[in-house]
């Protein structure tokens, strides 16, 4: 995981690595994680930029397996929450084998 300091936030990208992409459980997985941060979370697949809480918007962004995707958060758990959501990821959303 790359970790950057940007103003005002923190930002990182992953590899979505699971083999359903980010369809509707693990983007309910996504929207839950990111709602337990004092943050403003924010998922970014090419010039698209949405709301981490929000499941539709996940869903919008069509990230299928071996998509790359940009998580960035500000606020006072910003670094907790890009931390925590890169992690999911990378865990498969604890879907796989």
């Amino acid at each position: 995981m790359r970790v950057s300091e940007t103003e005002p936030g923190v930002r990182t990208e992953v590899e979505i690595c699971n083999m359903k992409g980010l369809h509707a459980r693990a983007s309910a997985k996504f929207v839950k994680l990111a709602s337990a941060f004092d943050a403003q979370t924010y998922v970014i697949k090419d010039d698209t930029r949405v709301d981490a809480q929000s499941i539709m918007g996940l869903l919008m962004l069509g990230a299928g397996i071996g998509t790359v995707i940009g998580i960035e958060a500000e606020g006072p758990q910003a670094e907790e929450a890009v931390a925590a959501l890169a992690e999911l990821v990378n865990n498969r959303f604890d879907e796989d084998a």
